[in-house]
């Protein structure tokens, strides 16, 4: 692991705790509420940031490339579903 690596776990991380705290103010917002819209749009900023530098690295370290755009047309993505 390098200080590259190091950089990229650590935004991981960052992003997991705003995951967390912004849920928890999700759960107390009307979802009507422009302030819901935008904490939503944040996050899944931050997460397809987050995915497509791991999906880049990975693809550094084995020469497998995937493009993140491809899990954006996952139809998993557009019907919400996490599982």
């Amino acid at each position: 692991m390098d200080a590259r690596d190091r950089k990229l776990l650590a935004g991981m991380a960052r992003v997991n705790t705003e995951i967390g705290r912004v849920t928890i103010a999700l759960l107390s917002t009307q979802p009507d509420d422009a302030e819901y819209a935008a904490a939503l749009r944040q996050v899944g900023a931050d997460l397809v940031r987050v995915g497509a530098s791991l999906m880049y690295r990975a693809a550094e370290l084995d020469g497998t490339m995937a493009m993140p755009v491809d899990v954006l047309h996952d139809p998993r993505a557009i019907q919400g579903d996490l599982s």
